[in-house]
């Protein structure tokens, strides 16, 4: 215990807990049960699938490009890289932490070789340093249009990531799941894009019914995200004839999962803010792209989540009459 301790510092694991305590405390008894029955459902799911070696070292694979998408966001990074002599310590305990989960999944199917990997992971990509990314470093490809100014705006921040994992998907084609794992980042960086609310005045600039604005932002932004995506999963459904209906399936929870983050900001819309709300959707829709049976959870969403985006724009849209 003393060499644990001398080994990392504990004062960052106890907040860590100290924060995920509350965090669970505040969360409503019934969102409670049903991130419960989720989550659930989803360890069985990914139990079956790591069953052979194969989905084992995808499932490993996949979760290592996680925690190197988290690394990369993580907003404490400087900070704790100022304060800590080794910063890479906290950030491997960190992601070990998370990885405990799909570790002991790993060790109990009898794949302790890739358990291993994964903790190498877990230290190798705490080692790596944060790249410093500027809103002009990046330049923004002329397909992307004016009207997906979300996207144009996120892609001037994060635009080299991006096409790391946009290109990751291409070279990757050869190999099962890997292409839509890479596509399944490029997602979530579409869900960041869309947390900044645009102004009244450019949210009126069209004069758009409150029906028609939405539907006019979700052609715009899902032909977008089709042109780019769909060239990917006809290219994997003719590499690997057997598995067709997956790239079909995925590409369409890849729309769905992009319609929902339009309808969430939406829903939430205030005139220079942030969306925060809604994250907990955002993360199991998402979630429904890797895990099958979380599917159905996103048609649910886009159910409950376009009246409310219209109840929502309804008085900011029709403000000036």
């Amino acid at each position: 215990m003393c060499l644990f301790m001398n080994v990392v510092n504990t004062d960052f694991i106890k907040f860590r807990l100290r924060r995920f305590v509350s965090a669970v405390k505040d969360i409503p008894p019934l969102y409670m049960v049903i991130i419960v029955i989720l989550l659930a459902a989803g360890g069985f799911a990914l139990f079956a699938f790591t069953d052979t070696e194969k989905g084992g070292l995808i499932a490993g694979g996949c979760w290592v490009f996680i925690l190197l998408y988290i690394h990369f966001r993580r907003k404490d990074y400087h900070f704790v890289y100022l304060v800590e002599e080794r910063p890479w310590r906290v950030f491997a305990v960190d992601y070990l932490l998370l990885s405990l989960p799909i570790l002991l999944m790993e060790i109990l199917q009898g794949f302790l070789p890739i358990a291993l990997a994964i903790v190498a992971g877990c230290v190798l990509v705490g080692r790596i340093r944060q790249p410093h990314i500027r809103a002009r470093h990046f330049p923004v490809p002329r397909l992307i249009p004016v009207e997906a100014f979300e996207i144009r705006a996120g892609f001037r921040r994060y635009g080299g990531l991006f096409s790391v994992f946009y290109v990751i998907a291409y070279a990757a084609l050869w190999l099962p799941y890997v292409s839509f794992a890479a596509l399944w980042f490029c997602v979530l960086f579409l869900s960041d894009f869309l947390k900044d609310c645009e102004p009244v005045a450019l949210l009126c600039s069209r004069e758009l019914a409150v029906r028609r604005f939405l539907r006019r932002k979700l052609f715009v932004n899902l032909r977008l995200l089709a042109l780019s995506t769909a060239p990917v999963c006809l290219v994997y459904a003719l590499i690997h004839p057997g598995g067709w209906w997956l790239a079909c399936g995925f590409f369409i929870l890849l729309l769905c999962n992009a319609a929902l983050f339009i309808l969430i900001k939406y829903a939430y819309y205030r005139p220079g803010g942030k969306v925060t709300a809604g994250q907990i959707p955002i993360i199991f829709s998402a979630l429904g792209m890797l895990i099958p049976v979380l599917a159905p959870f996103t048609a649910a969403c886009l159910l409950r989540y376009y009246p409310l985006a219209i109840r929502n724009l309804t008085p900011w849209l029709y403000a000036y009459h």
